[in-house]
């Protein structure tokens, strides 16, 4: 008895709202591949919006924004950050020798150097040398000194950012990617799919700042949600829970429905 009342409270106070959003933002992801995929590799005239400015202005990172800010939010819930950033780390470099050996054997396109896995990756790891020096000096993880060590953080990346119109025009080598910075013409990347630590990293730090602020108690902060918005909630919160699974697999599954009904004269 005691165990499913401790099981009911668990469900109760799981701070539901970060796997929703996380998984809405990598529903919206799929969707935006889904159209990249139908547009390019099949060559149908639809979803023009993928190639507008104010797509790639607005619409695209503002949901990076939220998978990359509750990627941060969720360091306060781990317990081993070290450990999580590892597992980051294995599955990112597996993704990119995977995506650039089909690259070169296949010419897909689809060959991927820094993407939001190695950002996260580096994020994290960050994070945990960061929290692991605060926790050797202090008790206490929210301490004031350390949110302004984070904030002057968030502050220097969006700043660098000002910046990088200037030096984009000054250096121009394939490396400098991984910095936000614009790579020579003749270092080929996926631009969809290509991310820079300028200015991820801030915005991944900005959400490390309110999961130590709004989820001190690792708690959700709508506890008395209505059961209409849980029930709804429940298919974007699976995808949240398991965001690196399908991450990895929806694209290669994607693309396999697609061909198929491709064969079979659907598409």
């Amino acid at each position: 008895m005691e165990g499913s009342e401790k099981s009911v409270k668990l469900k109760s106070t799981r701070a539901f709202e970060l796997d929703l959003l996380r998984g809405f933002a990598i529903f919206m992801m799929i969707l935006h591949h889904f159209a990249y995929d139908i547009r390019n590799i099949f060559e149908y005239n639809a979803f023009g919006f993928i190639d507008a400015d104010w797509f790639w202005a607005f619409l695209h990172p503002f949901f990076l924004c939220i998978f990359v800010g509750i990627s941060g939010i969720c360091c306060q819930f781990s317990r081993n950050n070290f450990k999580r950033a590892l597992k980051l780390l294995i599955v990112s470099v597996l993704f990119s020798a995977v995506t650039i050996t089909l690259d070169h054997f296949m010419n897909l396109g689809c060959a991927v150097y820094f993407n939001v896995l190695h950002l996260l990756t580096v994020a994290t790891f960050l994070f945990a040398i960061f929290d692991h020096q605060e926790q050797k000096k202090t008790k206490s993880r929210d301490s004031r000194g350390g949110d302004m060590i984070l904030f002057g953080i968030v502050m220097l990346f969006f700043l660098l950012l000002q910046a990088l119109p200037f030096y984009n025009y000054k250096i121009r080598c394939g490396w400098v990617s991984i910095l936000g910075l614009e790579p020579h013409q003749d270092f080929n990347l996926n631009p969809g799919d290509e991310m820079g630590l300028i200015p991820w990293v801030g915005v991944f730090f900005l959400g490390v700042l309110i999961g130590r602020h709004v989820y001190k108690k690792k708690e959700t902060f709508f506890p008395d949600a209505p059961e209409a918005v849980l029930k709804v909630s429940k298919p974007f919160e699976w995808i949240g829970r398991h965001s690196l699974l399908v991450y990895i697999l929806h694209q290669p599954v994607m693309l396999g429905i697609l061909y198929l009904l491709h064969y079979l004269g659907v598409i």
